[in-house]
């Protein structure tokens, strides 16, 4: 009983005196050590490495299964690896010798066309294939794909034959009908029914200077329309660096001529012409090799066009005008003018623009420099140069060929009156230019109207009138037979 009552009282936290409670064995109140602390955390970076190893072993170990049997499912590496060690996209076929390749091919019921060096130590070449048209007469085998193969050089180096690998594969399809007659419909035309694909029968490697370092190609097939030998087809090119083949251009020439490397604007690099003159309209296109930033496909081949004005220029805007209506020359005279004035200076796209009208104005002022022997074939050379005033001289002085002149005149699908609108918009206060757009509308669609056409001229004086309706009278043989009686 005294035991009990000498128990010591120590106050709680309340302020009442209560027994003390003894600590149970085992467990501490105390919070853990830095020690333990940092051992927990020295666990957990320990076993996220070990997690993180054997993903990165996983993904390793996938990439390297993909590289030996589907390379084109890791193709997103190249993005990361120097050019010694970007992924082959067409390494899975195994080497195979020429014959090899020959034999596999005819199996396949193809043909094999003439082998072009793509390299002077020809350790790489392109390899046309093509297949034999069914119910043909003429040109009867067509190109329906391009290869490329590589000289094999590591575990067949020791063979003594030579082994090569397809490295790349381009499908060739022919073209469509209505883009190669294109050039020869005339823009109110509604003859675009045309679906039939075209077949490409021959390719040939351009020599020479062209852009770039690799190696360009025109595919080509050949097409009778009436009294028009056309030639069309494909530009490619071959691009060493990534070892692959880009279908860069369709083309298609009237006129039968094959597309050209040709320094135009002056840069120093080749621009690719491609001709659609047809007759005495001189219709050129002008391609220049620009860069990009794609991987594959790094350069493309990008048309000169005068769509939009290179400088914000009233003076230049109007040469534009005239230019697209097909008067080159006198659009090239006025540009030049303005580069003079300018200082010779002009910016580069606005020069590209100045070398295109050249281009055509070369060729325009040739044809109307010549001396035709038909005054019908003279006139119209000199309406398509804009010599309006020298064109004008000739049918007057020729009233035994009007009947000739003025079949030209209605044959006309818009081209020549294109002429006359655009020359009358710069500049409305030209008689001779009023002339013939009156003689224009008068065989195409009758005196009255060309006559109503002249009242709406702005500033047209009445004998300018008077003498462009004495004009009629020659081209009407009838009113010429009366008053020659």
């Amino acid at each position: 009983m005294a035991n009990r009552s000498s128990r010591k009282l120590t106050p709680n936290s309340s302020g009442d005196n209560q027994p003390t409670v003894g600590v149970v064995k085992g467990v501490s109140s105390r919070p853990a050590s830095p020690e333990k602390k940092g051992s927990k955390l020295s666990s957990i970076i320990a076993i996220a490495i070990l997690l993180t190893g054997a993903g990165l072993v996983l993904s390793f170990s996938w990439v390297g299964v993909m590289l030996i049997f589907n390379p084109q499912e890791v193709v997103w590496l190249n993005s990361f690896l120097p050019e010694w060690a970007k992924i082959d996209l067409n390494h899975s076929e195994h080497p195979q010798t020429l014959q090899q390749i020959r034999d596999s091919l005819t199996n396949q019921q193809q043909i094999i066309g003439e082998i072009i060096a793509l390299d002077d130590e020809k350790n790489s070449f392109l390899l046309p294939v093509l297949r034999q048209r069914p119910n043909c007469q003429s040109d009867c085998q067509e190109v329906v794909e391009l290869r490329v193969y590589h000289l094999e050089d590591l575990s067949y180096k020791a063979q003594p034959e030579k082994f090569y690998r397809l490295t790349e594969q381009l499908p060739i399809t022919g073209l469509e009908e209505s883009f190669v007659l294109a050039p020869l419909a005339d823009s109110t035309s509604e003859n675009q029914e045309f679906t039939d694909l075209l077949p490409l029968t021959e390719i040939q490697r351009y020599e020479g200077k062209t852009p770039g370092k690799g190696v360009w190609f025109y595919l080509q097939g050949k097409r009778q329309q009436g009294t028009h030998a056309i030639a069309y087809g494909y530009i490619v090119y071959y691009n060493p660096d990534r070892a692959n083949l880009q279908q860069m251009l369709s083309w298609t020439s009237p006129n039968g001529q094959l597309p050209k490397w040709q320094q135009v604007t002056g840069g120093g690099e080749q621009e690719l012409i491609v001709d659609q003159t047809v007759g005495l309209e001189p219709q050129l296109q002008v391609y220049q090799v620009k860069t990009v930033k794609l991987y594959l496909k790094p350069l493309q081949l990008e048309q000169i066009t005068l769509k939009t004005s290179a400088i914000k220029d009233y003076a230049y805007q109007n040469a534009l005008i005239i230019a697209r209506s097909g008067l080159w020359t006198p659009a090239y005279e006025w540009l030049q003018f303005i580069k003079k004035q300018r200082k010779g200076v002009l910016p580069a796209t606005a020069q590209a623009q100045l070398d295109l009208i050249r281009l055509h104005a070369q060729l325009s002022k040739t044809q109307a420099d010549k001396t035709w022997a038909s005054p019908g074939q003279q006139v119209l050379a000199d309406l398509i140069d804009g010599r309006w005033q020298k064109a004008l001289q000739v049918f007057e002085a020729s009233p035994q060929n009007a009947q000739e002149i003025a079949n030209l005149l209605k044959a006309d699908k818009g081209r020549l009156w294109n002429r006359v609108v655009a020359a009358l918009k710069v500049n409305p206060y030209r008689p001779e230019v009023q002339a013939w757009g009156a003689l224009i509308l008068a065989v195409q669609q009758g005196e009255d109207r060309a006559n109503s056409w002249l009242q709406e001229q702005r500033s047209i004086q009445r004998a300018t009138i008077t003498n462009i309706q004495d004009l009629f009278k020659q081209l009407n043989p009838r009113v010429t037979a009366s008053q020659t009686e």
